[in-house]
Protein backbone atom coordinates (compact mmCIF):
# COMPACT_ATOMS: atom_id res chain seq x y z
CA UNK A 1 0.00 0.00 0.00
CA UNK A 2 3.06 2.31 0.78
CA UNK A 3 4.06 2.58 -2.42
CA UNK A 4 1.02 3.52 -3.92
CA UNK A 5 0.30 6.44 -1.52
CA UNK A 6 1.67 8.95 -3.31
CA UNK A 7 -0.53 7.98 -6.20
CA UNK A 8 -3.55 8.43 -3.93
CA UNK A 9 -2.13 12.01 -2.84
CA UNK A 10 -1.41 12.92 -6.89
CA UNK A 11 -4.66 12.05 -7.30
CA UNK A 12 -6.66 13.28 -4.26
CA UNK A 13 -4.64 16.64 -4.27
CA UNK A 14 -5.62 16.89 -7.89
CA UNK A 15 -9.37 16.51 -7.78
CA UNK A 16 -9.56 18.61 -4.81
CA UNK A 17 -7.59 21.64 -5.42
CA UNK A 18 -8.64 22.10 -9.68
CA UNK A 19 -11.83 21.27 -9.23
CA UNK A 20 -12.13 22.91 -6.04
CA UNK A 21 -11.10 26.11 -7.09
CA UNK A 22 -13.24 25.93 -10.13
CA UNK A 23 -16.79 25.19 -8.35
CA UNK A 24 -15.49 27.33 -5.81
CA UNK A 25 -14.68 30.31 -8.83
CA UNK A 26 -18.01 29.53 -10.43
CA UNK A 27 -20.11 29.96 -7.27
CA UNK A 28 -18.33 33.17 -6.58
CA UNK A 29 -19.04 33.98 -9.70
CA UNK A 30 -22.61 33.30 -9.75
CA UNK A 31 -23.33 35.16 -6.72
CA UNK A 32 -21.19 37.99 -8.13
CA UNK A 33 -23.71 38.21 -11.02
CA UNK A 34 -26.53 38.05 -9.15
CA UNK A 35 -26.15 40.65 -6.68
CA UNK A 36 -25.48 43.25 -9.54
CA UNK A 37 -27.85 45.58 -10.20
CA UNK A 38 -30.19 44.77 -13.84
CA UNK A 39 -28.41 41.60 -13.61
CA UNK A 40 -30.46 38.68 -15.62
CA UNK A 41 -29.90 35.42 -17.03
CA UNK A 42 -32.50 36.55 -19.75
CA UNK A 43 -30.74 39.08 -20.99
CA UNK A 44 -26.65 39.02 -20.16
CA UNK A 45 -24.59 42.11 -20.72
CA UNK A 46 -21.25 42.00 -21.44
CA UNK A 47 -19.85 44.28 -18.66
CA UNK A 48 -22.23 42.31 -16.29
CA UNK A 49 -20.87 39.08 -16.91
CA UNK A 50 -17.04 40.35 -16.64
CA UNK A 51 -17.78 41.41 -13.81
CA UNK A 52 -18.63 38.16 -12.14
CA UNK A 53 -15.78 36.55 -14.77
CA UNK A 54 -13.22 37.91 -12.12
CA UNK A 55 -14.05 36.12 -8.69
CA UNK A 56 -14.63 33.08 -11.09
CA UNK A 57 -11.04 33.43 -12.47
CA UNK A 58 -9.64 34.05 -9.48
CA UNK A 59 -10.90 30.89 -7.74
CA UNK A 60 -9.71 28.75 -11.15
CA UNK A 61 -5.92 30.34 -10.85
CA UNK A 62 -6.08 29.80 -7.45
CA UNK A 63 -6.91 26.18 -7.49
CA UNK A 64 -4.15 25.80 -9.78
CA UNK A 65 -1.49 27.87 -7.39
CA UNK A 66 -2.49 25.39 -4.50
CA UNK A 67 -2.08 22.58 -6.78
CA UNK A 68 1.38 23.35 -7.78
CA UNK A 69 2.39 23.81 -3.86
CA UNK A 70 1.26 20.25 -3.14
CA UNK A 71 2.71 18.52 -6.18
CA UNK A 72 5.93 20.61 -5.17
CA UNK A 73 5.62 18.71 -1.81
CA UNK A 74 5.46 15.09 -3.48
CA UNK A 75 8.23 15.93 -5.23
CA UNK A 76 9.98 17.24 -2.22
CA UNK A 77 10.17 20.63 -3.13
CA UNK A 78 10.03 23.05 -0.35
CA UNK A 79 10.06 26.26 -3.02
CA UNK A 80 6.30 26.71 -2.56
CA UNK A 81 6.38 30.12 -4.30
CA UNK A 82 8.02 28.48 -7.23
CA UNK A 83 5.63 25.97 -7.39
CA UNK A 84 2.42 28.07 -6.65
CA UNK A 85 3.59 29.82 -10.27
CA UNK A 86 4.14 26.83 -11.80
CA UNK A 87 0.94 25.24 -10.92
CA UNK A 88 -0.78 28.14 -11.91
CA UNK A 89 0.22 29.29 -15.15
CA UNK A 90 0.78 25.38 -16.13
CA UNK A 91 -3.30 24.85 -15.52
CA UNK A 92 -4.69 28.30 -16.00
CA UNK A 93 -3.93 29.85 -19.66
CA UNK A 94 -4.53 26.44 -21.61
CA UNK A 95 -7.50 25.33 -19.50
CA UNK A 96 -9.11 28.90 -20.54
CA UNK A 97 -7.93 28.96 -24.04
CA UNK A 98 -9.48 25.78 -25.14
CA UNK A 99 -12.11 26.73 -23.03
CA UNK A 100 -12.86 30.22 -24.35
CA UNK A 101 -11.97 28.53 -28.23
CA UNK A 102 -13.65 25.67 -28.31
CA UNK A 103 -16.50 27.85 -27.34
CA UNK A 104 -16.35 29.85 -30.41
CA UNK A 105 -15.40 27.20 -32.91
CA UNK A 106 -17.61 24.75 -31.33
CA UNK A 107 -20.85 25.05 -33.77
CA UNK A 108 -18.76 26.02 -36.93
CA UNK A 109 -16.53 22.98 -36.39
CA UNK A 110 -19.63 20.53 -35.51
CA UNK A 111 -21.79 22.04 -38.72
CA UNK A 112 -18.35 21.12 -40.91
CA UNK A 113 -18.37 17.50 -39.98
CA UNK A 114 -21.87 16.78 -40.13
CA UNK A 115 -21.61 18.03 -43.96
CA UNK A 116 -19.54 15.11 -44.24
CA UNK A 117 -21.29 12.68 -42.37
CA UNK A 118 -19.74 12.49 -38.98
CA UNK A 119 -21.97 12.45 -35.87
CA UNK A 120 -21.65 14.75 -33.27
CA UNK A 121 -20.64 12.39 -30.45
CA UNK A 122 -18.00 11.96 -32.57
CA UNK A 123 -17.03 15.22 -32.97
CA UNK A 124 -17.10 15.49 -29.07
CA UNK A 125 -14.44 12.58 -28.98
CA UNK A 126 -12.42 13.91 -31.30
CA UNK A 127 -12.15 17.68 -29.71
CA UNK A 128 -11.96 16.91 -25.91
CA UNK A 129 -9.68 13.84 -25.50
CA UNK A 130 -6.87 16.16 -27.32
CA UNK A 131 -7.77 18.67 -25.20
CA UNK A 132 -7.54 16.30 -22.24
CA UNK A 133 -4.17 15.57 -23.47
CA UNK A 134 -2.82 19.45 -23.87
CA UNK A 135 -4.18 20.35 -20.47
CA UNK A 136 -2.87 17.83 -18.70
CA UNK A 137 0.17 17.85 -20.32
CA UNK A 138 0.92 21.35 -20.28
CA UNK A 139 0.62 21.74 -16.54
CA UNK A 140 2.65 18.77 -15.47
CA UNK A 141 5.48 20.17 -17.89
CA UNK A 142 5.32 23.69 -15.97
CA UNK A 143 5.77 21.21 -12.66
CA UNK A 144 8.80 19.58 -13.93
CA UNK A 145 9.84 23.01 -15.43
CA UNK A 146 9.05 24.23 -11.59
CA UNK A 147 11.05 21.70 -10.06
CA UNK A 148 13.76 23.40 -12.36
CA UNK A 149 14.09 19.69 -14.41
CA UNK A 150 13.87 20.67 -18.07
CA UNK A 151 14.34 16.12 -18.80
CA UNK A 152 11.53 15.98 -16.11
CA UNK A 153 9.20 18.60 -17.24
CA UNK A 154 9.63 17.19 -21.43
CA UNK A 155 9.01 13.12 -19.62
CA UNK A 156 6.05 14.44 -17.73
CA UNK A 157 4.09 16.37 -20.40
CA UNK A 158 3.79 13.15 -22.90
CA UNK A 159 3.58 10.75 -20.54
CA UNK A 160 0.74 12.49 -18.08
CA UNK A 161 -0.74 13.90 -20.91
CA UNK A 162 -1.22 10.98 -22.71
CA UNK A 163 -2.36 9.00 -19.61
CA UNK A 164 -5.14 11.61 -19.21
CA UNK A 165 -5.74 12.34 -22.90
CA UNK A 166 -6.47 8.17 -22.86
CA UNK A 167 -8.97 8.18 -19.77
CA UNK A 168 -10.49 10.55 -21.12
CA UNK A 169 -11.52 8.31 -24.45
CA UNK A 170 -11.96 5.23 -22.34
CA UNK A 171 -14.59 6.89 -19.88
CA UNK A 172 -16.36 8.92 -23.19
CA UNK A 173 -16.28 5.58 -25.02
CA UNK A 174 -17.86 3.25 -21.84
CA UNK A 175 -20.69 6.24 -21.20
CA UNK A 176 -21.14 5.83 -25.13
CA UNK A 177 -22.18 2.04 -24.55
CA UNK A 178 -24.04 3.03 -21.72
CA UNK A 179 -26.33 5.38 -24.07
CA UNK A 180 -24.70 8.47 -23.17
CA UNK A 181 -24.44 9.62 -26.76
CA UNK A 182 -23.75 12.90 -27.17
CA UNK A 183 -26.24 15.00 -29.53
CA UNK A 184 -28.62 11.46 -29.49
CA UNK A 185 -32.01 12.00 -29.39
CA UNK A 186 -32.98 13.71 -25.87
CA UNK A 187 -29.21 13.93 -25.17
CA UNK A 188 -29.83 17.55 -24.92
CA UNK A 189 -32.51 17.02 -21.75
CA UNK A 190 -30.66 15.24 -19.39
CA UNK A 191 -27.41 17.06 -20.14
CA UNK A 192 -25.76 14.61 -21.91
CA UNK A 193 -23.01 16.56 -22.99
CA UNK A 194 -21.98 17.96 -19.74
CA UNK A 195 -22.72 15.02 -17.70
CA UNK A 196 -19.88 13.05 -20.07
CA UNK A 197 -17.81 15.99 -19.94
CA UNK A 198 -17.47 16.29 -16.48
CA UNK A 199 -17.29 12.27 -15.33
CA UNK A 200 -14.22 12.42 -18.03
CA UNK A 201 -12.49 15.36 -16.73
CA UNK A 202 -12.83 14.19 -12.97
CA UNK A 203 -11.56 10.60 -14.02
CA UNK A 204 -8.72 11.91 -16.48
CA UNK A 205 -8.12 14.24 -13.29
CA UNK A 206 -7.96 11.54 -10.72
CA UNK A 207 -5.68 9.19 -13.45
CA UNK A 208 -3.60 11.66 -14.70
CA UNK A 209 -3.22 13.23 -11.16
CA UNK A 210 -2.09 9.67 -9.36
CA UNK A 211 0.15 9.03 -12.36
CA UNK A 212 1.78 12.26 -11.69
CA UNK A 213 2.23 11.89 -7.93
CA UNK A 214 3.90 9.22 -8.81
CA UNK A 215 6.46 10.15 -10.63
CA UNK A 216 7.61 12.63 -8.82
CA UNK A 217 7.79 11.10 -5.52
CA UNK A 218 9.84 8.25 -7.29
CA UNK A 219 12.10 11.39 -8.88
CA UNK A 220 12.01 12.80 -5.30
CA UNK A 221 13.47 9.75 -4.00
CA UNK A 222 16.17 9.57 -6.48
CA UNK A 223 16.74 13.08 -5.90
CA UNK A 224 17.43 13.19 -2.20
CA UNK A 225 19.74 9.87 -2.51
CA UNK A 226 22.21 11.93 -4.82
CA UNK A 227 22.11 14.40 -2.58
CA UNK A 228 22.81 11.99 0.60
CA UNK A 229 25.63 10.33 -1.66
CA UNK A 230 27.21 13.51 -2.23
Amino acid sequence: MQRFTPALRGALFTISTLFGGLAHGLLAGSLTFEIIPGSSVDNVQLGHAAIAAVPALIGFLAGGAVWGVMMGRIAGEHNSRRMMWAGMLGFGPISIILAVGLGIAEQSIVAKFASVGQPIHRVFTLLFVPSAFLIAGISSWAIGKGLRQSHLAWRLSWQVGLTAGITFLVINLIMEAAGWVVGAPGAAERATMLTVLAVGNVGAALIGGGYLGWILSKWGGLSNSNLNIH
